[in-house]
């Protein structure tokens, strides 16, 4: 099994982006050299205290000159919101800097603001995303290019640079809806998925769904990824671990039901306290109460990689993650290398 490292970037009234950015670069930089797989980076909008990152491809090509080996993915970009050749070049472009390792992680996204914010209608949400992909993955695999789509038209176009990795880096798309899961399956992608938000059971309904219609389409199955996205605190002691996580985590939760429009945290993860995390969602607590945790994720997803969020809010200092980074590499990862 693989493991990640998940950034949104949420930025308090006493902190200031840049050292919020510091912190999270300085992150990746350590997970590179702990031998960590994958960096994903959100792209969220007009939210201060929810991110402050709404260009993750910008933060990913200034990591891939500050880090070696780890691969570096978006989770997701919104794809809806932009014009799919532009995102294409861009992602293309930080392959090229990276030397091959860009991940190409994408969702439509389902809050009102980020599409008001874009003048892009919601109801538009579906069949833009459908498109833009289509879109995107014609400009890296054919040489010129003509496409004539509802919302994108092409004539003659060449896209420049190609990606390193052939025909194009890896495909993810994030599924916290019902109706994605069976989408993924049928486009036969990796997927990204994220209990806090849809609750367990409605992850593991929607993974069973997913792969059933992976079959159903004529996809390998084994071709492609489960990514499960998870809150991840290792401690030296179950009841230290506990507490010094409570914050980050009020903090997220706190963020949510302060931002009434934004779907993103409707339903459970709105009703939801730190309780409730800390016993069903996360893998808190020392070295080996975490792995059996993680034991019981990858029994109940069958996951090729776990998304480790180590600071869902934001309010661990840049010490207190790294602490934790560390243990968890150390003392948790090597247990589910081989399996």
């Amino acid at each position: 099994m693989q493991f990640g490292v998940f950034y949104q970037i949420p930025c308090g009234e006493n902190q200031t982006p840049a050292d919020r950015y510091a912190d999270a670069m300085a992150q990746v930089q350590l997970a590179d050299q702990l031998g960590y797989d994958m960096a994903w980076l959100a792209e969220l909008h007009f939210a201060r205290r929810f991110s402050v990152m709404p260009a993750p491809l910008l933060m990913a090509s200034a990591l891939s000159q500050t880090t070696e080996r780890i691969m570096l993915g978006t989770a997701v970009n919104l794809l809806p919101l932009h014009h799919p050749l532009r995102i294409a070049e861009e992602v293309a472009t930080l392959d090229v800097l990276s030397g091959g390792r860009a991940v190409f992680g994408i969702g439509r996204g389902s809050n009102p603001n980020h599409y008001r914010g874009y003048g892009i209608p919601i109801e538009e949400r579906n069949d833009r995303f459908v498109e833009g992909l289509d879109l995107a993955l014609r400009a890296w695999t054919e040489d010129e290019l003509d496409y004539h789509g509802q919302f994108y038209q092409a004539e003659g176009i060449r896209l420049e640079p190609k990606p390193i990795q052939q025909p194009y880096p890896p495909v993810y798309i994030a599924s916290n809806g019902a109706d994605t899961f069976p989408l993924v399956g049928s486009l036969g992608h990796s997927i990204l998925v994220t209990p806090l938000i849809i609750t367990v059971q409605g992850v593991s309904d929607g993974l069973a769904n997913y792969r059933e219609t992976l079959v159903k389409h004529g996809h390998d199955p084994s071709a492609v990824k489960v990514v499960v996205n998870v809150p991840v605190y290792v401690g030296e002691t179950a009841e230290s671990a506990k507490a010094d996580f409570a914050p980050t985590v009020n903090n997220y939760l706190g963020t949510l039901r302060s931002m009434q429009n934004n779907s993103r945290g409707s339903g459970r993860a709105f009703q939801i306290g730190y309780d409730d995390l800390y016993d069903e969602l996360g893998a808190i607590g020392t070295p080996d109460q975490v792995a059996e945790r993680l034991a019981r994720f990858r029994e109940l997803y069958q996951p090729q990689e776990i998304m480790c969020w180590f600071n869902i809010g934001g309010i661990l200092t840049n010490e207190q993650v790294g602490r934790s980074m560390r243990l968890f590499a150390e003392e948790v990862m090597p247990r589910f290398r081989s399996a």
